[in-house]
């Protein structure tokens, strides 16, 4: 085999984990053919890690938050945002993996994101990512959120005599 573009296109970790699903049912399908070597072994330990928490991925099979048509759609709703800087393909890339659901989770997938883009345009591309990919327990993320905030206040300080 030969390479004839290295890094022609990148994959998100739901392209990447969409590909295993589809060539494990292929191979059962498919009995005389076989995998080479350990690649059985391979898929399983790349499930394992993108099915890990904090992964988006984590409950895919039940929630189906991802599919080939989110992608396209995450693009054009933040086209429609009309941001003054547009998103690297990069940052689009980590965007799709982190799933970020909070400005600071945000600001570790885009650079300089402060600079670029207003306090009301970075909430404007959370909900959308929100509204587009989906979160995992919102439940679960406002019993955390008060349980931080009884947990701030107790926190011992110089302030509070502690």
């Amino acid at each position: 085999m030969k390479i004839l573009e290295s890094q022609n296109a990148l994959l998100s970790n739901y392209e990447v984990y969409q590909h295993i699903i589809d060539q494990r049912k292929k191979s059962k399908a498919q009995d005389g053919r076989r995998l080479p070597g350990n690649a059985h072994h391979i898929m399983k330990e790349v499930l394992a890690y993108l099915r890990q928490k904090p992964s988006p991925l984590e409950k895919q099979e039940e929630t189906q938050a991802y599919s080939p048509e989110v992608i396209p759609r995450l693009l054009e709703k933040i086209r429609e945002a009309n941001l003054p800087s547009d998103l690297t393909k990069g940052e689009v890339l980590s965007i799709l993996n982190l799933r970020p659901t909070s400005v600071a989770v945000l600001s570790t997938a885009i650079e300089d994101m402060e600079e670029r883009f207003s306090e009301e345009e970075q909430n404007r591309v959370v909900d959308i990512i929100v509204e587009v990919l989906g979160r995992d327990d919102p439940e679960h993320e406002a019993e955390q959120g008060e349980g931080e905030e009884v947990e701030d206040e107790a926190m011992p300080s110089v302030e509070n005599g502690y």
